[in-house]
């Protein structure tokens, strides 16, 4: 009998769904993208206002919360294309979806909106937020759901209460509606206070008349920018390099495209522009016509070939204009100027080295680089991938693996990252005759039941680090050599020491060594660098299946061991065996059997000279003097403090233990002092007996091991809590969190100091956060994610 009340109750919803696509279709006519596509381009008058009012208030309300893959309902509205494809009701991030997704249903990369690439948008179950009925003034308000989420936040503001209610939903997995236009009467009757922005307060009064007034003008927008004159002459000079004939040209575009493809490039110090290294079907000189697949390693032919061919490139490789706006989550920037040109015509053109054969993109040949691009010198992959470490590293951070806690509860809270010099990397003779072995998941990806081909990871990696021991045993290694010489110094290079922070499920990577000295450090090689780029960057696929994504995080734990075991080897050979325990205390028997079977710890003495009993952080110190990171690593507070603000809130680092858990992951605190504005960032660094578990992650927090780390600026993407204080308070402020014991002593530090989300003056503390940002770090700034704001 339940059943059937289940079955009545879809069929009723879907009946009420299809009166209103009647009463719609009554009142305004049918819905087609035509209706749209029709409208007269933006007058010269429309793109000023567009971009001087109605394109600040999208980004700056909307944005925050509806950008890239974790888009609420897909509505990604950071750009043009986005906007016009609208809203999906599936989940992207679907910890539990049991068959890969059609990337047809999550295609968000329209270069072209036309009838062509939206209606097919349609038909895989993307609706519209835009009217795209009969064009009218009317129609284009009352049958634009963009609008009619406006008008019910207007209509409904958050009720006055310091703490939303049980009413609204804001955790990160929370169940989204997501109603088209036809259904929003019923959402409307059952969310009364699901108006839009969520859970955060209306729009102004003028920014709500404005983008109204705009949309039922028929949200016309302005045509993408496109490259000026003196960009076009770099493009060019790029596209030529790209796209040479040869078997070594065509692999050496192959290998740039894949390891760029997330990248915002930039030409010019000054970053006035981004662009985007694509794959075209048309040659440079015309207009570009993007390859979209599911990897950047997927075939990227119409007929499904999997062969390229020799003086005869079919797919060309492309620079286009990026005009999406700066979202900080996935801003990737990377130099492409003059000097990165030199760099990479040194690194891979001007060598003397053969290709004689162009490699397939056979799905097993294609995900192995050690295979593909086993013609390149190893050394020359390796030193492009050194020069810009830092973006390297942020791949995996900011790329679409890095969502929720299980994906991330593979690394530590806290850890410090440094590199092997490019002359210590096995070389291409021991990389070839292992490539088999060094296979990765994304080989099997396409299979069935993946999952059940994870034994032969595990026992393939095994296997490689019992041949690299052998190789090393082989090269006889003399404790003496065992020092950091082994290590690249960077020779000024700000990415030879990098640190990486986890905020339970995001992180941040920062230039040298941020915050308190951690707990375990990873000592990364080529071998290593690659199979992360080629596990959780270019081979994750964010709509694959459960096997794919549980394969995926599982083989990870085998990168991030290998790299602590070549960290560990640097220190005293007595005491490598009880760190490497302390760091994976608790661990069950099956895990302790596999970590704990290598025989690193027989390796030689290292060379170090050791003067404490904790050779741990002297070599911490060691490594961060030899890479000279004290010249980058500017977002720690300085032991003189340069300001009264500096030296209040540097007493926040000496919080530890339990005190620390009862403050969200991210915070930042702006200290104004008349017009002058300090901000800082909050850390919290949750410890852990191990992490070499999928699951059960809360079982192994070691809370009274937590610490803090307090940074100067904006660190992260993701907030959690917002603090503006006077300066004058700020001794007060400092004291009440040093003082924090319970949960109501969180609540009290709040009630005086926090930007609620609640607050009537939220918006215009993140306008003014979001300047300050711009101003003070350039060079990173973007939007930050307003959906990990905490409701306390």
């Amino acid at each position: 009998m339940r059943k059937f009340k289940w079955l009545f109750f879809v069929l009723f919803l879907s009946g009420c769904a299809t009166l209103g696509v009647m009463e719609f279709d009554r009142l305004y006519g049918t819905s087609h993208v035509d209706n749209r596509l029709a409208q007269p381009k933006a007058t010269q008058a429309q793109a000023i206002n567009f971009n001087k009012n109605i394109q600040p208030i999208i980004e700056n309300r909307c944005v925050v919360c509806h950008g890239c893959y974790d888009a609420p309902c897909q509505l990604k509205m950071e750009n043009r294309a986005g906007l016009e494809r609208g809203a999906n009701k599936a989940m992207v991030y679907n910890g539990e979806r049991l068959v890969t997704a059609n990337i047809s249903d999550s295609l968000s990369a329209l270069t072209e909106l036309n009838r062509d690439t939206l209606q097919p948008q349609r038909q895989q179950g993307f609706f519209p937020v835009f009217n795209e009925r009969q064009q009218s003034a009317l129609g284009n308000t009352q049958a634009s759901l963009f609008y009619q989420m406006l008008a019910l936040k207007q209509q409904h503001p958050l009720p006055n209460e310091t703490i939303l209610n049980d009413s609204f939903d804001i955790s990160l997995d929370r169940n989204q509606q997501c109603p088209t236009i036809e259904e929003f009467e019923q959402y409307k009757h059952d969310f009364p206070l699901g108006g839009m922005p969520y859970a955060l307060p209306a729009l102004s009064t003028t920014e709500h008349k404005q983008l109204s007034q705009w949309l039922a003008s028929g949200a016309i927008m302005p045509e993408a920018e496109s490259a000026n004159a003196q960009e076009q002459l770099m493009i060019n000079r790029w596209e030529i390099l790209l796209n040479g004939r040869s078997a070594k040209e065509q692999l050496i575009a192959r290998y740039l495209f894949e390891h760029l493809y997330l990248a915002n490039l930039y030409f010019t110090d000054e970053r006035t522009s981004y662009f985007k290294l694509v794959r075209s079907s048309t040659p440079n000189g015309k207009k570009a016509v993007v390859i979209n697949t599911r990897r950047p390693f997927d075939s990227p032919y119409k007929d499904a070939a999997q062969q390229p061919e020799v003086n005869n490139p079919q797919v060309f490789y492309r620079l286009i204009k990026h005009n999406e706006t700066i979202i900080a989550k996935r801003h990737m920037p990377y130099p492409f100027g003059e000097e990165k040109l030199a760099r990479i015509t040194e690194l891979f053109y001007q060598p003397d080295y053969k290709v004689a054969t162009l490699p397939d993109y056979q799905l097993i040949n294609a995900s192995n680089p050690f295979k593909t691009f086993q013609a390149i010198p190893s050394q020359s992959r390796y030193q492009f991938l050194l020069d810009q470490a830092q973006f390297s590293i942020m791949n995996f951070i900011k790329g679409p693996v890095c969502r929720g806690q299980i994906a991330l509860n593979v690394i530590d809270d806290n850890f410090w990252v440094f590199f092997l010099s490019p002359d210590n990397n096995p070389d291409d003779a021991f990389l070839n005759a292992n490539a088999d072995l060094l296979q990765l998941p994304a080989a099997t990806s396409d299979k069935a039941i993946s999952l059940l081909y994870w034994r032969q990871y595990a026992k393939r990696q095994q296997q490689y680090v019992k041949n690299k021991l052998a190789y090393l045993k082989d090269l006889n290694l003399q404790p003496s050599e065992l020092n950091l010489d082994l290590i690249w110094s960077g020779n000024g290079n700000p990415n030879a020491s990098l640190t990486v922070l986890r905020h339970f499920d995001s992180a941040s990577v920062l230039p040298g060594f941020v915050g308190p000295a951690p707990k375990t450090a990873w000592l990364i090689s080529y071998p290593l660098l690659e199979r992360i780029h080629y596990l959780l960057v270019a081979g994750f696929d964010v709509y694959g299946n459960v096997g794919h994504q549980l394969k995926t995080r599982l083989y990870m734990d085998f990168l991030r061991m290998e790299a602590e075991s070549n960290f560990i080897s640097l220190l005293p050979k007595a005491q490598r065996k009880t760190v490497h325990e302390y760091w994976y205390r608790n661990t069950s028997d099956d895990i302790k059997d596999y970590i704990f079977s290598d025989d690193f710890y027989q390796l030689p003495e290292t060379g170090i000279t050791y003067l404490t009993d904790n050779p741990q952080a002297e070599l911490f110190e060691q490594v961060a003097k030899y890479t000279d990171n004290s010249q980058v690593s500017q977002l720690n507070l300085p032991e003189v403090s340069q300001s009264k603000a500096d030296e209040l809130i540097k007493h926040i680092g000496t919080l530890q233990g339990t005190k620390v858990s009862f403050l969200p992951q991210v915070s930042y605190v702006m200290v104004t002092n008349g017009s002058k504005k300090h901000v800082y960032s909050l850390i919290t660094n949750s410890a852990h007996s191990n992490v070499a578990h999928l699951f059960s992650e809360a079982d192994r927090r070691i809370p009274a091991e937590d610490n803090i780390a307090v940074l100067r600026g904006v660190v992260g993407t993701y907030p959690n809590a917002f603090f503006k204080v006077e300066q004058a308070h700020l001794a007060e402020f400092v004291e009440q969190v040093i003082s924090i014991e319970t949960e109501q002593d969180y609540h009290a530090l709040k009630d005086k100091f926090a930007i609620r989300r609640t607050n009537p003056d939220f918006w215009a503390f993140a306008d003014e956060l979001h300047a300050w940002y711009k101003k003070n770090q350039p060079n990173d700034a973007g939007l930050l994610d307003f959906n990990r704001l905490e409701n306390r």
